[in-house]
């Protein structure tokens, strides 16, 4: 009986123990797989972090790369720009040249001929030309003088009219002592100036007689 007792009590010892170790290796468990999952999500979040600065950092890499062609374009649509101003400029000044050429060739060309003409004939010829030249200058000088005598003209009459009416308002007393001496001071100028374009004209008509 004694032996009996003893081996139930070992059995339920044994039971308990069997237990209580089944039950820490559950908590063992449970905490690993916690520990795991929190490593887990660690992981998770830290790759995340990682994949967002990458996106990101490509994203600038790329913006940067557009930004630099948009700057090499530009640069290059400048350049172009520049390079077809300076070739039209130039294909401007070679035509410029082929003319003038052109034209030395022509003169040289009629200054030939004229020399071909001999004696009395080539004489004869350049003093022709030099009368036509002289024609041409007189034509021009009278019609400067022409247009210079209607100029005065009407510059004289609009002095005029500008003085009687001057003195008008002084007499009527629509004009102060300052304001009268102020627009005399501005009609004399005007006068000055057209009695020196006056002695220019006069001047080119003696030369030209």
């Amino acid at each position: 009986m004694k032996k009996l007792i003893i081996s139930l009590l070992s059995l339920c010892i044994m039971m308990c123990t069997s237990q209580a170790l089944m039950a820490q290796k559950g908590l063992e468990k449970k905490g690993k797989e916690k520990i795991e999952k929190k490593h887990n999500s660690q992981m998770d979040s830290i790759q995340k972090g990682m994949k967002d600065k990458k996106e990101k950092f490509e994203k600038k890499g790329d913006a940067h790369m557009d930004s630099m062609k948009v700057h090499k374009e530009k640069h290059q649509g400048k350049y172009k720009d520049a390079k077809e101003s300076a070739e039209s400029k130039k294909e401007e000044m070679m035509g410029k040249r082929d003319s003038m050429k052109s034209e030395m060739i022509e003169k040289g060309h009629a200054f030939g001929k004229d020399k071909e003409l001999e004696g009395n004939g080539f004489g004869q010829k350049r003093a022709e030309q030099a009368k036509m030249h002289r024609e041409k200058c007189r034509k021009e000088l009278d019609e400067t003088v022409n247009k210079s005598d209607e100029k005065i003209k009407a510059a004289k009459e609009k002095i005029k009219n500008a003085r009687e009416k001057l003195e008008k308002e002084k007499s009527e007393g629509k004009a102060t002592d300052e304001m009268y001496q102020e627009k005399l001071e501005k009609i004399k100028k005007a006068e000055d100036s057209v009695k020196a374009l006056e002695e220019k004209v006069e001047k080119a008509k003696m030369e030209e007689e």
